[in-house]
């Protein structure tokens, strides 16, 4: 290296000398392969190039297969990474030239700005929206949705956001969709901030289906039911499970069915019943538990809380409410994804952010493929079940945390750290001729995770 390129500092009595900027982006090797070889991904540039011809717009050059590639790849590459804006990824261009080199070409902050310009027309979104459809979908022949909305906040003037009560913020109220078999987001769509959750939720399952996609299992929080999901589900759903919020009817139908308070704080109950709200074209089956709450300062348990639940599901009461339960998970996953990506949304436009937010949901399903390709830490296998001591009278049961003996579950790391230790892994980038070689240098926290994403 050139003298003239180095700078030397003395810092209490240190040698500092900064020498030639190295790449922090070695992942980006794997990464780019494993965005090119989905099947969704070729199954987007075809609708797109498709969209763009049938517009007969002015595509900035994006009707051309390899660039439109090139630039969807370093979009959603970037994402990956921890850049939240255009000019953050077009930045890694400029200093990086590892990125031109995966790439295959280079490109400005003008260059990406104007892709996102013809990604926010109506075809283009409902492209993207189908290839993250597709992302979910892929390697397995059923989906297990859970379906709420969240507040995504927001910092400025952007089109359709409002301020919401519930959540005291600034923001889209923005429905999802996941796969919680998979970890991956199926949908996400921007609702005004101060929207009902149940906003979008019917029509983007009816329209899930309709694209062909087989959910075996669906999973809804108490604001999203109403007639219209009821009647998605109808004869297309073979499994659903969904809180609901209670009313004098249904506390008049739960009053028979309630046991005696057994004074025990925790213990609970279940029964069941058939119920049809007004608006509703037909009776569901409806599970009530009963919750023994305590009393003020310690007292023990005169009363109890009720939770009801509307379920096709076969199983006895107990059985419905667990697997009701479960969609918790789906929630961590989907804060997972918030706390990973930090999603920001700096377009005015409506339909520009709504294309952002689809891309978002495509990188995070990108990193969670590449998380499976890591070995994963075995726990002990705890578990929570339900039994009646002889103290407590029928049907009165506690629920147990247990170890299982002798079973272990295996347990991913969270998605920043395999963002942070197999993704952003130091590299020099050494070129003879044509040829490129990475030298990688991957932490020693997690030597093995880069590694790990090179196998074939």
């Amino acid at each position: 290296m050139p003298k003239k390129t180095r700078k030397f500092y003395e810092v209490d009595g240190i040698s500092v000398v900064i020498g030639k900027a190295i790449s922090k982006d070695a992942g980006l090797v794997p990464l780019a392969r494993e965005i090119r070889r989905c099947t969704w991904f070729s199954q987007l540039l075809d609708e797109l190039l498709a969209a763009f011809v049938a517009k007969g717009k002015r595509a900035y050059g994006f009707s051309v297969r390899p660039k439109l590639e090139a630039a969807l790849v370093a979009l959603i590459a970037g994402m990956v990474l921890g850049r939240r804006t255009v000019n953050a990824t077009a930045q890694c261009f400029i200093l990086d030239p590892l990125w031109a080199s995966v790439s295959g070409r280079s490109f400005n902050q003008r260059d990406l700005s104007r892709l996102m310009e013809v990604l926010g027309e109506t075809d283009s979104i409902t492209a993207l929206r189908r290839a993250l459809l597709a992302s979910a979908a892929q390697g397995q022949d059923l989906l297990e949705l859970d379906m709420d909305s969240s507040l995504l906040e927001l910092h400025g003037e952007q089109e359709g956001g409002a301020y919401n009560g519930h959540y005291h913020a600034f923001g889209f109220h923005s429905g999802w969709a996941l796969d919680i078999r998979t970890g991956r987001l199926a949908a996400i769509w921007h609702n005004e901030g101060n929207a009902f959750t149940s906003t979008g939720q019917a029509e983007t399952l009816i329209w899930i289906l309709d694209q062909g996609a087989r959910v075996d299992l669906a999973r809804f929080d108490a604001g999203l039911i109403n007639p219209a999901m009821l009647d998605a589900i109808a004869g297309r759903v073979p499994r659903f499970a969904c809180r609901i919020k209670p009313n004098p009817v249904l506390a008049l139908l739960a009053d028979p069915l309630e046991p005696e308070v057994p004074l025990l704080p925790g213990a609970r109950s279940y029964a069941e019943f058939r119920y049809a709200a007004e608006s509703w074209t037909t009776d569901h089956r409806v599970v009530v538990k009963f919750e023994a709450i305590e009393g003020t300062k310690g007292a023990r348990a005169l009363f109890t809380n009720r939770f009801y639940f509307v379920s096709n599901l076969p199983d006895e009461p107990s059985k419905v409410v667990s697997t009701y339960l479960q969609r918790g998970a789906a929630e961590r996953v989907f804060g997972e994804f918030v706390n990973t990506f930090e999603p920001n949304f700096r377009h005015e436009e409506l339909v520009k952010n709504e294309a952002w937010a689809q891309l978002l949901a495509l990188a995070h399903n990108v990193l969670v493929d590449l998380r499976e390709q890591l070995p994963m830490d075995e726990i002990p296998m705890k578990a929570r079940t339900e039994r009646r001591p002889k103290f407590l009278p029928k049907p009165w049961v506690q629920a147990f945390h247990h170890t299982v003996e002798g079973v272990t579950a295996k347990v991913r790391p969270l998605l920043s750290r395999v963002r942070d230790l197999a993704l952003r892994v130091t590299g020099d980038l050494k070129r003879v001729g044509d040829h490129l070689t990475l030298y990688a240098r991957p932490d020693i926290l997690a030597p093995a995770w880069f590694p790990a994403l090179m196998k074939e």
